[in-house]
C-alpha cells in the first residue's frame, strides 16, 4: 500500500488551511499528498504554492444559488466525478481526507465509489451540506468543535479541534502598553459588510478622540474600495486584499474585529485574542452565529448579528473595549483555554489509522 493521502475540498479558505495544516503534518510523516480541488477555488492557487500537486476540476457549489445555477452546478458533477475516479486509481491513495466545501464532492464521492477510506473534517459547529450528506460514506469525522460531534449519532466522530498552524499557538499575549492596534478580518475572500460598516464606525471613534492604528484585510474585490472610503473619511489605515502570513497580525493586534468561520475562531483562540464577532447571517444553518458564540461563552468575544452591528453600536463596543486594556488580556486569556493545540497532528494520525499504515 502506498503512503500517499489525497486531500479533497476548498473553495474558500477556510476549508483549504486547515487541509494544508495537516498536509504538513502528514509529509513530516513521509506520506505523500495529492489534493483534488476546484478550478475556480482558492487551492487553484493556494495548494500548488506549498508544492503540493492538484488535479483541478470544473465544480461550482449549489447551496443558496437559483434553481438554474444549482442545476448548471449538478450537471458539471458528472464529469468531475469521473476525473476523481481516475486520479484515484492511478494514486491508490491509503485514504482521502475531506475538508469540506464544494470542492469536495466529487472526491469524496469517487473514494466512496472505489471503496478508499474516508475522513472528513468538519469545521464548524453546525455541520456543512457536503459533510451531512457525505457522513454516511466515512470511516472517521474529525470535528473541530465539540457541539459538532452530536449531530453526527450515527457515525464514528470524534473532537479533535480545527488544525491550524503552530505558528498561531506562538503568539505572545496582549501587549500592555503602546496605541491601540485593531485588526479586521473579512475571511479569505472579503467582508462587504464589514466593508462598508467600520469605516463609518471608526471615523466616530476617532473624531472623538480615541487613537487607533488600523489594519484592514479586505479582500481581493474590495480592498481599493475600502482603502478608498478610509481616505474620503480622511482616517488612516492600512489597508489588505490579503493576510499571507496572519499570525504576525494577531501578534500586532490588541483588539480583532471579524467574521465567524470556524477557521477565525480557532485561529484567535490559538492566538489568544479577544474579538468582536459579526457572524456572516446568509451562512448555511446559521453556523458562523454558532461558531461565534461558542468563544463568547467562554468570555473570549463580543458578539454582534448584523441586524445590531450598526455604525454606531459598533463604535460604542469598541470604544468601551479599547480604553480596557485589562479586559483585552482576559479576553485573549479566556479565548486561548479553547484552542486545542496539536489538531493537525491528531488528524494525521486518525489518517494513518483508518488507511491501515499504523
Amino acid at each position: 500500500m502506498s503512503r500517499r493521502v489525497v486531500i479533497a475540498g476548498g473553495g474558500t479558505g477556510g476549508h483549504i488551511f486547515p487541509g494544508l495544516a495537516v498536509a504538513r503534518e502528514l509529509k513530516a510523516r513521509d506520506v505523500e499528498i495529492h489534493w483534488l480541488g476546484a478550478r475556480r477555488g482558492l487551492e487553484a492557487e493556494l495548494v500548488p504554492e506549498r508544492g503540493i500537486a492538484i488535479t483541478l476540476m470544473d465544480l461550482e457549489g449549489m447551496h443558496a444559488r437559483s434553481p438554474a445555477a444549482a442545476a448548471h452546478a449538478l450537471a458539471l458533477l458528472p464529469a468531475a466525478v469521473w476525473t476523481a475516479i481516475r486520479t484515484l486509481t492511478k494514486l491508490e491513495p491509503m485514504a482521502v481526507l475531506g475538508v469540506g466545501g464544494y470542492a469536495s464532492t466529487a472526491g469524496l464521492a469517487a473514494a466512496g465509489m472505489l471503496g478508499v477510506p474516508i475522513v472528513l473534517q468538519e469545521q464548524n459547529s453546525i455541520p456543512g451540506w457536503t459533510n451531512k450528506f457525505l457522513a454516511p460514506f466515512a470511516d472517521l469525522i474529525c470535528c473541530g468543535f465539540e457541539d459538532a460531534v452530536g449531530a453526527f449519532p450515527s457515525m464514528p466522530g470524534e473532537w479533535t479541534g480545527n488544525p491550524v498552524r503552530a505558528d498561531f499557538f506562538d503568539v505572545p499575549d496582549v501587549r500592555t502598553d503602546g496605541p491601540f492596534r485593531l485588526l479586521i478580518l473579512g475571511g479569505s475572500q472579503g467582508s462587504l459588510f464589514l466593508n462598508r460598516m467600520l469605516p463609518r464606525a471608526l471615523k466616530s471613534l476617532i473624531d472623538d478622540g480615541a487613537q487607533i492604528e488600523i489594519r484592514h484585510q479586505a479582500g481581493v474585490r474590495w480592498a481599493e474600495v475600502v482603502r478608498t472610503a478610509y481616505q474620503d473619511f480622511k482616517l488612516e489605515a492600512n489597508v489588505t486584499a490579503f493576510l499571507a502570513q496572519p499570525w504576525q497580525d494577531l501578534e500586532a493586534a490588541d483588539l480583532v474585529v471579524a467574521r465567524s468561520g470556524a477557521l477565525t475562531i480557532s485561529e484567535l483562540a490559538a492566538a489568544g485574542r479577544g474579538a468582536l464577532l459579526v457572524p456572516f447571517a446568509a451562512a448555511a444553518g446559521t453556523h458562523q452565529e454558532f461558531n461565534a458564540r461558542s468563544l463568547e461563552n467562554a468570555g473570549g468575544a463580543v458578539v454582534l448579528t448584523e441586524r445590531e452591528a450598526t455604525p454606531e453600536r459598533v463604535a460604542a463596543v469598541l470604544g468601551k473595549l479599547l480604553c480596557d486594556r485589562d479586559t483585552l488580556r482576559s479576553m485573549g486569556e479566556k479565548a486561548r483555554r479553547v484552542a486545542l493545540p496539536g489538531a493537525a497532528g491528531k488528524i494525521a494520525e486518525r489518517i494513518l489509522a483508518v488507511g491501515g499504515a499504523v
